[in-house]
């Protein structure tokens, strides 16, 4: 695995990594691997995961596919969209057949990584999806962007009046967190560079997701861009 991307910061310890894995072994090893640079939280399946990821939740998950029942992607999607700030990783099992990583990066995922990831990768992975990036395989990158450009054709049409339905749908405040979202950032960044609550950016993300009847954030990136 790798990402298009360098990394530009160091990490954050008072980032919330959950392991949500009913494999002991991976448990162990990933904590071991994390604990240093980040706040460590661990799920194996014996309790209420949704509590987990709904109270006072982490800031990214790493889930092993085996904790769900097949299909995984309907897990990962139900996930993602009761939680948009939350950055979500594909633990992928080398004994298992191959997952979907198209499909799960469209239901939410932001990234995969082998089980036997080294651990200054898994740290460094971890450290760009929590920033905003996006850790996925580079040949997988023109593809993705290619068929996400042609729904997004699909559904909106350039306008034949001249009019910018982006600029036109959206608030002041919105058309700036539009702004920071398409240059990657993410819901702390900015938090912290609008002088605002978390709680303030979610609820401008799920206006702008309405008002544009777009998805999430690599939609509403790609849309900004056709736009603008």
């Amino acid at each position: 695995m790798e990402s298009n991307s360098t990394t530009r910061s160091k990490a954050n310890p008072f980032w919330r990594i959950l392991i949500a894995s009913s494999d002991n072994e991976i448990v162990a090893r990933f904590s071991a691997a994390l604990q240093h640079n980040y706040t460590m939280l661990t799920w194996t399946g014996r309790s209420a995961a949704n509590e987990i990821l709904h109270d006072d939740g982490p800031d990214l998950v790493l889930v092993d596919p085996k904790c769900f029942p097949d299909p995984i992607t309907a897990h990962i999607a139900e996930i993602a969209e009761a939680n948009q700030s939350l950055r979500i990783m594909i633990i992928e099992n080398q004994s298992d057949r191959q997952v979907d990583q198209y499909a799960l990066f469209k239901a939410g995922a932001h990234g995969f990584c082998k089980e036997n990831i080294s651990d200054a990768l898994l740290n460094r992975a971890v450290q760009m999806v929590c920033e905003g990036e996006y850790w996925i395989q580079r040949k997988l990158v023109a593809n993705i962007i290619d068929d996400l450009a042609r729904e997004l054709t699909q559904y909106h049409e350039p306008s034949s009046t001249g009019e910018n339905p982006f600029h036109d749908a959206l608030t002041p405040r919105e058309l700036e967190v539009a702004k920071m979202v398409r240059l990657g950032g993410n819901n702390k960044m900015i938090a912290r560079e609008l002088d605002i609550s978390e709680r303030t950016v979610k609820a401008h993300l799920s206006a702008i997701f309405r008002k544009l009847d777009i998805q999430n954030r690599l939609h509403l990136a790609l849309y900004f861009n056709e736009n603008n």
